[in-house]
């Protein structure tokens, strides 16, 4: 398997590979990184990823590599990975300059999601909300507490009590026949996904409390990697499948069959 590793292709089993002992991402979580959905050996909205990496690499107070550098890399990887119809790409950035993107095989998911809510706070007035930091702890925790619960995800808070997201994707329900997604007020990652069908006028913002999402039409969580996942269940109380998700997810990915990058 080929890696891309600071300004080349390399073997991913090759001797020399390691991080260097005084990495700050490595030492202090000081980094950045992007999971990129990959079809047919071309990565889904590219330029938004790399400008989000950026744009959270400058939050944290160091520069990454130009945007054209970035793409090239991603470029050359997804060439020499053929094979990958299907894909996870994961850019990962250090505050000491480790550049490292993987590219491995990613299967959709076939059954909607379970959510657990999680019992600890997050502070939606901190920078870090706004960047997908290697400084993950707080995440993980919260992923961790639902996979001990046999779920698939935790639905986080706010210190407002406001649903704010879930650890490894953004939330959306569907309320009065309108999609809508906590504000980024409200704390959750900025996603590409929430961005692009907010574009394109499938979605819209507005707080949310976990009482509206007991009694809303539909649930489900979004990313680059799920698309729009359904939610079958949270804290064990069921939902009806309604086909809302699922039908928001086909005029998703049909907007996207035309422009991968948009």
């Amino acid at each position: 398997m080929m890696i891309w590793l600071n300004d080349r292709l390399i073997d991913a089993n090759a001797s020399e590979l390691g991080v260097p002992f005084n990495d700050r991402s490595f030492l202090l979580g000081e980094g950045v990184f992007e999971t990129i959905l990959t079809i047919g050996a071309k990565a889904v909205a590219l330029d938004r990823h790399i400008s989000r990496l950026r744009a959270g690499a400058a939050t944290l107070g160091f520069i990454a590599p130009p945007s054209d550098a970035i793409a090239v890399a991603v470029t050359s990887l997804l060439q020499s990975t053929p094979e990958i119809a299907l894909g996870r790409m994961r850019i990962t950035l250090s505050a000491s300059s480790t550049f490292l993107i993987t590219h491995h095989e990613y299967k959709e998911w076939s059954e909607p999601a379970k959510l657990v809510t999680y019992p600890f706070p997050f502070n939606p007035k901190s920078p870090l909300q706004k960047v997908k930091s290697t400084s993950y702890g707080e995440y993980l925790l919260a992923y961790r507490y639902a996979q001990e619960r046999s779920a698939d995800d935790a639905l986080l808070f706010n210190t407002q009590d406001a649903v704010m997201e879930a650890s490894t994707a953004n939330v959306i329900a569907l309320l009065g026949g309108r999609w809508v997604t906590p504000p980024l007020s409200a704390g959750p990652l900025p996603g590409i996904t929430r961005e692009l069908l907010l574009e394109w006028g499938l979605l819209t913002e507005r707080e949310l409390i976990f009482e509206e999402l007991q009694r809303c039409e539909s649930v489900a969580v979004i990313s680059s990697l799920r698309s729009i996942q359904p939610i079958a269940e949270i804290n064990g109380r069921r939902y009806k499948s309604s086909g809302k998700a699922e039908e928001l997810a086909t005029l998703y990915k049909g907007a996207l069959a035309s422009n991968l990058n948009p």
